[in-house]
C-alpha cells in the first residue's frame, strides 16, 4: 500500500512526556468535537488557499517556530502533489488523556485511491484548545 508513509504535516507533532492511550476507550465529547471540527476546518481551508496564518491559527504557540511558515508551504505542495485537494471525511472516535484529545477522521482526498487517517492531537490550555499535532497517514 503506497500510503502507509505517514505524511507529517507542517510542523506537527508535538509530543508531551507520557502520552499513553493504550487501555483508553473512545469517548464523545460534544464541545471539544465540535472545536475539533472547525480547527480541522480551517487547517484544511488554509491547505486549500495556500494561507499560513489560516492554517496555524489554533497551532499552540511552540509550533509556531522560526522556519514554520517556509515548512508549511513545502509540505502543502507535497500533499496537494501526491494526495491532491481535500474533499470530505468522516469522524471515527476520540481519546482523551487529561488535557489531551486525539481526534480521529477517515479522509478522502480527490487524487488517492485510498482513505486517509487524519488525526488531530489537542491540548486544553487556560479554557482553549490548541493543536499540538497533525497527522495525514
Amino acid at each position: 500500500m503506497r500510503y502507509w508513509k505517514v505524511f507529517i504535516v507542517g510542523v506537527l507533532l508535538l509530543i508531551s512526556p507520557g502520552l499513553v492511550f493504550a487501555g483508553q476507550r473512545i469517548k464523545r465529547g460534544r464541545s471539544s468535537e465540535i472545536k475539533a471540527e472547525k480547527i480541522l476546518d480551517n487547517i484544511l481551508f488554509g491547505f486549500k488557499l495556500d494561507d499560513y496564518n489560516i492554517y496555524a491559527r489554533d497551532f499552540d504557540p511552540a509550533l509556531k517556530i522560526s522556519g514554520a511558515r517556509t515548512k508549511f508551504y513545502h509540505v502543502n505542495r507535497y500533499i496537494n502533489r501526491v494526495l491532491g485537494s481535500y474533499v470530505t471525511r468522516e469522524y471515527m472516535g476520540s481519546l482523551r488523556k487529561g488535557d489531551i484529545i486525539i481526534v480521529l477522521w477517515k479522509g478522502i482526498f480527490d487524487k488517492s485511491e485510498e482513505d486517509v487517517l487524519i488525526k488531530l492531537v489537542m491540548q486544553k490550555k487556560n479554557s482553549r484548545y490548541y493543536v499540538t499535532g497533525l497527522l495525514l497517514q
